[in-house]
């Protein structure tokens, strides 16, 4: 199993759905059907972080997102 397999299997049982949906969510950039399962506590923290424009800059451009990127366009 790859580093990509293993954090999709770890943020899908957090999130409450499989790692099929969760990756198809991420490719589509649809999250609403992978945050649907969330607790509303943490769906609300998430929006809070989603609509930060410069926070989401920061994490998009980060390195560790450049290579979720990469390697979700391998899969």
């Amino acid at each position: 199993m790859s580093n990509i397999d293993s954090l999709l299997e770890a943020v899908s049982k957090k999130l409450g759905t499989t790692p099929e949906q969760l990756k198809e969510a991420l490719n589509s950039g649809n999250l609403s059907k992978a945050i649907g399962n969330m607790s509303e506590k943490d769906a609300k923290k998430l929006n809070a972080v989603l609509n930060d424009t410069e926070l989401v800059k920061r994490v998009a451009n980060s390195k560790q997102a450049q290579e979720i990127r990469k390697s979700l366009g391998k899969l």
